[in-house]
């Protein structure tokens, strides 16, 4: 007689290999892929293609993530259901749309049936499984790409840059502190008529001795903002304020005119915004023979002017000026050419 003990083993034993024999009978489907073609990029849709490597899945998972490769919750389809593959083409292909324009995604694909789900795909370059929609048509074009920068102070910049499009509301200038890319600033400039004309802004309130990097994008209602200007290196989008109190030298071009035998007429541009006036030094070959002290110009950019007199006849003369407030003075400026801070007084 079979002992009692046994029996209950046996159906242990049975219903093990039951369950084992029905979980060998499942089958996911494999991956799709690996590479998930990304092409017919618009500013809302995409079209992409993957390999079918299944014989046996109901259908396929399009999940669309964000930049930050997170789940797009903002999508209104998101997964994507994609038909099982029973063309007989080793591809399966889909039309992707309600995107955003100019935006970054990244693509997951995977293949299911009623068993369960496969592993997704994994996003891994531009057009393969990773795209960025196109911008809006009627988006400006990017303004620059160079942006000047010069005017430097130790709380101050000037930047210019060039207008490429013809449908602007106007140009956004950000400035970021260049090692940390914290926006310290936002400035909204107005448009320029056509195109190839320049704007200009003054950009104020910054940090002495700080590295900073500007972006401008142009932008229009209904169309949003162009791509934004690239930094690239010192005086193209980037610029470092100076490191002291003390105003910046003006313009290197000192120009001398209403020459006479006794008295000649200087003129230059003022660089800063915080001096409390100028020193213009007038030598005779290497002696100083006159200094004169003229006012300060409001802002930046404006010219200053002074009349030296009681010269000598038919003799050789050099200008040199400065700007100074009650911290220090700047550098002077160095004659360079006739009507460039030199000059010879007539006969």
């Amino acid at each position: 007689m079979r002992n009692k003990k046994t029996i209950p083993s046996i159906l242990k034993a049975i219903g093990l290999s039951i369950l084992l024999t029905t979980m060998s009978m499942a089958a996911i489907p494999a991956t799709p892929g690996p590479y998930v073609g990304v092409y017919d990029v618009t500013d809302t849709t995409a079209r992409i293609s993957f390999t079918d490597n299944s014989a046996d899945e109901d259908g396929f998972k399009i999940y669309i993530h964000d930049e930050n490769d997170v789940f797009d919750a903002t999508l209104a389809v998101n997964p994507v259901i994609v038909p099982a593959n029973n063309g007989g083409s080793l591809f399966q292909y889909m039309n992707i749309s309600g995107l955003s324009a100019h935006t970054l995604y990244k693509l997951h694909v995977s293949a299911f049936n009623v068993d369960g789900e496969s592993a997704k795909t994994v996003p891994s370059s531009e057009n393969n499984g990773r795209f960025r929609t196109s911008p809006p048509v009627c988006q400006p074009a990017m303004p620059g790409p160079y942006v000047g920068t010069y005017n430097i102070t130790n709380t101050s910049a000037r930047v210019s840059f060039l207008d490429n499009s013809v449908n602007e509301d106007g140009f956004r200038i950000r400035v970021y502190t260049f090692h940390t890319n914290i926006l310290v600033d936002t400035i909204d400039v107005g448009p320029v008529a056509g195109t190839g004309g320049f704007q200009y802004a003054n950009i104020t309130g910054l940090t002495a001795h700080t590295l900073y990097k500007v972006v401008v994008t142009a932008f229009a209602s209904g169309c949003g903002e162009s791509m934004g200007t690239m930094q690239s290196s010192i005086n193209n989008g980037r610029f470092r304020t100076t490191n002291e109190t003390c105003p910046l030298m003006p313009s290197a071009y000192v120009g001398t005119y209403n020459v006479t035998n006794s008295s000649a007429r200087i003129s230059f541009i003022d660089n800063s915004n915080n001096e409390d006036g100028f020193k213009v030094y007038v030598y005779d070959g290497a002696t100083l023979v006159k200094t004169l002290t003229l006012p300060a110009v409001v802002g930046i950019g404006g010219y200053q002017y002074a009349n030296i007199t009681g010269l000598n006849a038919n003799t050789f003369y050099t200008v040199r000026v400065s700007a100074f407030n009650t911290s220090c003075e700047s550098p002077k400026t160095t004659p360079s050419s006739t009507t460039n801070g030199r000059f010879k007084t007539l006969p």
